[in-house]
């Protein structure tokens, strides 16, 4: 079962989960690192947040966050924190494949949030919206080539 895990520092790396539903739900876990939420950005594919990652003060995941506000279609008013993992959608209480689509658009948005996270060390943005607007550009031409 073909997923895809984003961190907080862009990098991003397939990951093959269990066919069992209980098996996956653990698995999720260990790699979220704690309780995992369910968020829907596109009707084929599942974000696995941790369940608390702002109260626990997780890194922000600037890459996982511009996926999905350009899923959406929209500029999401809050953040997502820490590892995120991306899979297609959930049947019958165990999720699917993500498809290879699917999958090259998260893997793209990522490397282009990374390569962003470079040039910035060299040209910092001049504010935070600033740097938002500039990745959800990246996020969205990423979208939109693949």
């Amino acid at each position: 079962m073909c997923a895809l895990r984003i961190d907080p520092d862009a990098t991003s790396s397939r990951l093959d989960l269990p066919t069992d539903q209980a098996a996956q739900h653990n698995v999720l876990r260990s790699l979220i690192g704690g309780s995992t939420d369910r968020a829907v950005y596109h009707r084929n594919a599942l974000l696995h947040v941790h369940g608390n990652g702002a109260g626990m003060r997780l890194p922000v995941n600037p890459a996982a966050w511009a996926l999905a506000c350009s899923w959406r279609g929209l500029a999401l008013p809050y953040l997502l924190y820490g590892p995120v993992i991306v899979t297609g959608p959930d049947t019958s209480g165990t999720v699917e494949d993500l498809k290879d689509r699917l999958l090259a658009q998260a893997e793209e948005v990522a490397r282009r949030a990374e390569e962003l996270r470079l040039e910035w060390s060299a040209r910092p943005p001049v504010s935070e919206p600033a740097a938002r607007q500039e990745l959800l550009a990246y996020a969205r031409r990423a979208i939109h080539r693949t």
